[in-house]
């Protein structure tokens, strides 16, 4: 049986992480969107998804670390990305899961538009920027599971019907 639930809260969140990094953060991308909406509308949709992986935790976690700085604008994008498709899902282990496969749908279309953009996604998978990228992506993970996790202990158990 189809869960109808766990499909709309993937597809319901998919598309709403288009759209979180500008919750948090407008003025940072919103330049760059300016310059490209005339002339190359997928370059925006890449910026647009793009832009929730650009914490890197890893580096964070390297340098010293404040508090405030803990609670980047993408990491709370990725919150809310999982919280919204956890509280759809409705359940613990649910919204786990449709957390994970947002993010993991989130990182597909990003490489799958790049390369159809014709973008250099090797510069971004080799020498420093390769810790920036994972750490980036890892992010994104932790936010979304947590935020999945919290969402679906708040809207409460999936209701099994037989």
């Amino acid at each position: 049986m189809v869960s109808y639930r766990l499909l709309i809260g993937i597809i319901t969140s998919v598309i709403f992480s288009f759209f979180t990094a500008f919750f948090f953060t407008m003025e940072d991308i919103t330049d760059q969107i300016q310059s490209f909406i005339a002339s190359d509308p997928l370059k925006v949709i890449i910026l647009m998804i793009g832009a929730n992986f650009k914490f890197d935790i890893i580096s964070y976690f390297i340098e010293s670390p404040t508090f405030l700085e803990f609670f980047a604008p993408q990491l709370l994008a990725s919150i809310l990305i999982g919280f919204l498709s956890g509280t759809i899902s409705k359940g613990l282990k649910r919204g786990f899961i449709a957390s994970m496969i947002v993010i993991v749908v989130d990182v597909l279309i990003w490489i799958l538009l790049s390369v159809i953009s014709g973008e250099d996604l090797m510069a971004l998978f080799q020498g420093a920027q390769l810790s920036a990228t994972i750490g980036g992506i890892l992010t994104a993970i932790i936010g979304a599971i947590v935020g999945g996790m919290i969402g679906g202990l708040i809207s409460g158990p999936y209701e099994n019907s037989y």
